[in-house]
């Protein structure tokens, strides 16, 4: 049996659902894999870097390897579907918001993006294991394998935030435009479309925070407990978190962006190292100096939430050109951190208090001595005297305000991304 309403409540009800559906379309599914793709694949090289540390490479195909992989086939497989719907089955009047390829193909210009990634992350896998057959183990984190693998995962991650902005900057102008008139039926369209931005913010930060923990992560070299009383730190740490950061925060159009996408690194950071350590892990590959029965946590991350605050609020408040933004950023964030890190790191190396799960200060390669007179205390050489580290910050917060300006003018190209 059915019940056929009346005319007069059908209309309106048939309308607030016509215009509800225009202004709030439903988020793309390739929009959601792309984001999961981001995340898998740092969860995955994190998981590596510590199997490696904690039991070696034994063999190709081991369970972060394929968690990196299974993110590459993630990403690249949904965004190649999505061109292959748009060119074939998609409306024609799609194609105006999209990227014409060889003159056949229609493509979000973010999906390009994941799909070069992917491919350039999937031709390391034989790649990689050619060059282990043919020279053994790695001696450099950067060999040429891994160097092509860490730019497909780079792409593929930046894909996944140029995606995303494409439909934050549309929802919006969509949801401004219906919220300002609280008498209006758009009400409606309103609600909806605040529920899709919200969810589009929560991947974006995710996909952020996930390229933000992927460059810190090739930044280990540099940006690791020892080195925090260098200058050498905090202009590495100016390079590449002035460079992303702010465009970063400006493309999620979010009061607190900084803040939301530093969080959101931490948080994958910090957890991936607790949850880490819960499963057991022996070494398989000697010599074995130091016998360890658990997976082994990566450095404490960063503590950039501070700068990041302050940054945000400096994006709120200062109403100059972007040059004078760039360098308030950059000597808020160099001197922040540096008050921050410094006497932190100290904690860190040579506190017992530090020797524990939650801060991982413990963490040792089975292939170092446990008794290394160094362990847990400075090296001479690892501490820079006050005029070299006072040049240092110096030269860390002229290389921020240079970074700082690209990113910030980067992040504006994001935020007008439609295609």
């Amino acid at each position: 049996m059915s019940i056929s309403l009346p005319a007069t409540l059908r209309e309106p009800i048939a309308a607030a659902k016509k215009e509800t559906a225009l202004a709030s379309p439903a988020i793309p599914l390739y929009i959601y894999a792309v984001s999961l793709a981001s995340f898998l694949t740092v969860i995955g090289i994190l998981w590596d870097i510590s199997w490696h540390v904690s039991i070696g490479r034994d063999k190709f195909l081991s369970p972060p390897h394929i968690l990196i992989y299974l993110g590459a086939i993630f990403g690249g497989l949904f965004s190649g579907i999505q061109v292959l719907w748009n060119t074939f089955r998609g409306p024609e009047s799609a194609r105006n918001s999209l990227v014409r390829v060889w003159g056949v193909f229609y493509s979000p210009l973010g999906a390009l993006f994941c799909i070069w990634g992917a491919i350039a992350m999937l031709t390391s896998a034989p790649f990689d294991d050619w060059w282990h057959g043919a020279y053994g183990l790695d001696v450099q984190i950067l060999s040429p394998p891994h160097s092509l693998l860490g730019l497909g995962m780079l792409f593929l991650q930046f894909g996944a935030c140029v995606c995303i902005s494409k439909y934050l900057n549309t929802n919006e102008g969509e949801t401004g435009r219906t919220a300002g008139d609280a008498a209006s039926p758009t009400r409606l369209q309103a609600a909806s479309g605040s529920r899709s931005l919200s969810v589009l913010r929560f991947l974006f930060i995710t996909s952020a925070a996930s390229l933000l923990c992927m460059i810190y992560t090739f930044g280990t070299v540099y940006l690791h407990n020892r080195g925090m009383r260098a200058s050498l730190f905090y202009q590495v740490a100016a390079l590449l978190t002035l460079l992303l950061l702010p465009a970063l925060g400006r493309a999620l159009r979010m009061k607190w962006g900084m803040t939301a996408i530093a969080l959101g690194y931490f948080t994958i950071a910090a957890v991936t190292n607790w949850v880490l350590q819960i499963f057991p892990a022996e070494p398989k590959l000697g010599p074995i100096l130091t016998h360890v029965t658990h997976f082994q946590p990566a450095h404490f991350p960063l503590l950039i939430v501070l700068p990041a605050l302050a940054m945000d609020g400096v994006m709120q408040r200062v109403k100059s050109n972007d040059w004078v933004k760039a360098g308030l950023l950059s000597v808020l964030f160099v001197l922040l951190l540096l008050a921050v890190e410094y006497p932190f790191s100290g904690f860190l190396l040579e506190s017992p208090g530090a020797r524990n799960w939650f801060f991982g200060a413990e963490s040792w390669y089975f292939g170092n001595s446990p008794d290394t007179p160094f362990r847990y205390k400075f090296r001479l050489h690892e501490i820079d005297p006050f005029p070299v580290l006072a040049a240092g910050i110096g030269i860390a917060i002229l290389i921020g305000l240079l970074a700082g300006r690209l990113s910030l003018r980067w992040g504006r190209w994001m935020q007008s991304i439609q295609r």
